[in-house]
């Protein structure tokens, strides 16, 4: 069920057996595991139905370093939270990624790669993909002729949802739920800790018209984004100066991303080179190709995790640019002569769009006509404790101190980035599908500025198996607290190279079950 806290018969205390913070993909994940019991669950929801600027006013930081453009453009105060907005897109982690490696400070996860992997299945359910395994050959599932082998790369693919709207999919369970009940326009802005700080006691909820409530539950489930669980740990510190779960001074502390850049052009080779690096589909899933480095060869050259993927730009005036040129114009009555000429140069391009109608009906390809092949490569973060979210002393319109992100970028980023982009330049040579043509702001000494954020907020509450390294424990329940807990990508010791939806969703489904062997 479904209750509106800017309403005037919406209650000002509720009572539950858990309370989820947040209504993105790891809460909507945790539901899928609660329907059908008998603990009563209340889920609070920053912002309402649609996007408003005053809500999204509340998620404004402070960046004095790099900039950190996902956590203005990427975070969204609404039902669904970013999961109304994203791509999509899933790829799990790496087995490398749960290791401790010695070139990489601060790596290696206190669970196993295994206990992860092993919710993987469910979450390409949940998301609604293909379960075609992500070591299947990106060739072999394309129906191509494989490219020629190299030992240090391997050519893969992520997954794209076609319902990555998780609220729509999901939005009638809540609605007919007798034992949920979702509160929106409900923002946290204070847990309140017993008196031995061993529980929390209470949670103190607000809306932008200054109506205060409370909400007691048994368990507290943080699931409000990477940043935002930093903060609110943070700023509650009525009780501990410090904040919650933040005795040893780690909470806020090891912000990831994805480090990405656009590194250059591919020429065209001598194979059909779209066949094997544009999206293409199986069923309704669309497929990324994707080279990954081989962990051989990351370990010899000490690198980050990283892969490489192409993306194809349309020409100005292609056919598809021009058909969507005239829609907008008919749907404005806007025609005229200008759109006359205009008419007559897409029939120019009909072939084209014979082209790609033919390329994805009869192989399910994308084809972009003239396409531009930009080169990209998405790298992990170092986890490093000077890369943070800390406190302004700068509040919000609700009270909150604002958040404050440090985060630069390390030079083993630089590394990594060169040693990708040399071993792929020289595999799309020898495989034929073109010269790499790099930009020239690798090689300057202001590289740093084209280094991208990816929206990707991890690593700031991560995981470890005791409080001097981390903020929450193996099951993801914060150190020293009995009752709260984490979900989301904030838990992830490392980041490796992939998107991390599918990893929080596993780690969400994996809290779930924990929760259920609980008493209620």
């Amino acid at each position: 069920m479904f209750a509106d806290f800017n309403e005037e018969i919406a209650p000002e205390f509720f009572k539950a057996d858990i309370c989820i913070i947040g209504s993105g993909a790891a809460a909507l994940a945790i539901l899928t595991r609660l329907y059908a019991t008998n603990r009563r669950v209340i889920v609070l929801e920053a912002g309402g139905e649609q996007i408003t600027p005053e809500n999204q006013l509340l998620y404004d930081v402070i960046t004095p370093y790099h900039p950190f453009e996902g956590a203005r453009t990427g975070r969204f105060r609404v039902f669904g939270g970013s999961t109304t907005r994203w791509g999509g897109q899933a790829l799990p982690l790496d087995r490398l990624d749960f290791k401790q490696r010695g070139w990489v400070l601060h790596s290696g996860w206190p669970i196993s790669y295994d206990a992860v992997a092993t919710y993987y299945p469910e979450v390409d359910r949940f998301l609604n993909v293909e379960p075609v395994s992500y070591f299947a050959n990106a060739c072999a599932l394309s129906n191509e002729e494989p490219l020629v082998a190299d030992a240090h790369l391997e050519l893969r693919f992520s997954k794209w949802s076609p319902t990555p709207n998780l609220r729509n999919q999901y939005r009638e369970q809540i609605s007919k739920s007798g034992n949920v009940m979702l509160v929106k326009n409900a923002s946290v802005t204070n847990l309140q800790l017993t008196d031995d700080q061993k529980n929390v006691h209470s949670i103190t909820i607000k809306n932008q018209a200054n109506k205060t409530g409370r909400v007691h539950a048994k368990q507290v489930i943080l699931a409000c984004g990477g940043i935002e669980n930093a903060r609110l740990l943070l700023a509650s510190n009525q009780q501990l100066a410090h904040g919650i779960g933040n005795a040893k001074d780690i909470v806020g502390r090891y912000l990831q991303d994805h480090p990405n850049a656009e590194v250059g052009t591919l020429l065209p080779g001598r194979h059909k080179q779209q066949a094997y690096l544009n999206y293409f589909y199986v069923k309704k899933t669309r497929i990324l190709p994707r080279l990954f480095l081989s962990e051989d060869f990351l370990a010899k050259n000490r690198l980050l995790n990283v892969n490489a993927y192409v993306q194809y730009q349309s020409a100005a005036d292609d056919a598809f640019s021009i058909a969507k040129e005239l829609y907008r114009k008919q749907a404005r009555g806007e025609l005229s002569l200008q759109e006359a000429k205009l008419a007559m140069r897409l029939v120019k391009r009909l072939p084209q769009l014979i082209e790609t109608a033919k390329q994805y009906y009869f192989h399910r390809k994308v084809y972009t006509p003239q396409g531009i092949a930009r080169v990209n490569v998405m790298m992990e973060t170092p986890p490093s404790p000077d890369n943070r979210v800390c406190l302004s002393s700068e509040l919000d319109s609700l009270g909150i101190p604002k958040a404050v992100i440090k985060w630069q970028v390390d030079p083993l980023v630089r590394q990594t980035l060169l040693a990708c982009t040399g071993l792929v330049r020289e595999y799309f040579g020898r495989a034929g599908l073109g010269e790499l043509q790099l930009d020239d702001w690798l090689s300057r000494d202001e590289w740093a500025a084209h280094i991208k954020d990816a929206k990707h907020h991890i690593g700031t509450t991560r995981m470890a198996s005791n409080p001097a390294e981390g903020v929450v424990d193996e099951n993801c329940r914060v150190h020293g607290v009995t009752n709260l807990y984490i979900a989301g990508s904030s838990v992830f010791p490392t980041s490796g190279h992939s998107n991390p939806t599918a990893t929080l969703l596993a780690l969400a489904l994996r809290l779930a079950d924990h929760l259920l062997t609980l008493p209620n």
